[in-house]
């Protein structure tokens, strides 16, 4: 895969962007990115991988393993071949907003028990408990969104 000027500042920004969004190491981060770039998704084996990042055999073996163990890349076998392709997950996307959206639920959870708290005090403080109910208003307005999108995505994998 050839990089234009352009395709190759994109790629690094995608790299940093995705270090820093995910917490990623700079290896997995560079093979993620660079896996987006497969319009095709066809993946790329071991061997293509190992020669166009220059790494040893072990690191990019173990940026393999994690980036497949958290779901954001996979691996097929072509019935046609021995070798194994690795390719960006089909469903990340779907697995992605389901994180956010369960994140999202958990927190409205935790902030109607600490309103709930502060109601059973001998003196309740009002500011407080309107200020975590209009968080939680928001907070029930990202998780409708999240919802919406999340069928949305699910759809694109029918």
């Amino acid at each position: 895969m050839q990089f234009t000027e352009a395709k190759k500042d994109l790629y690094q920004d995608m790299v940093s962007f995705y270090a820093d969004l995910y917490g990623l190491p700079p290896l997995n981060a560079k093979i993620y990115a660079y896996m987006l770039f497969d319009i095709r998704h066809e993946g790329f084996t071991f061997d293509e991988l190992l020669n166009r990042f220059n790494v040893s055999k072990s690191s990019l073996s173990n940026s393999l393993q994690m980036l497949a163990k958290y779901k954001f890349i996979e691996y097929i076998t072509p019935i046609d071949s021995r070798k194994r392709y690795y390719r960006i997950n089909p469903k990340f996307m779907e697995i992605r907003f389901g994180n956010v959206l369960d994140k999202l639920l958990s927190e409205k959870e935790l902030m109607q028990r600490m309103m709930q708290c502060n109601k059973q005090q001998k003196q309740p403080n009002d500011v407080v408990i309107k200020a975590i109910d209009q968080y939680v208003s928001i907070l029930d307005t990202h998780i409708k969104t999240f919802e919406d999108t999340l069928k949305k995505v699910k759809t694109l994998h029918k």
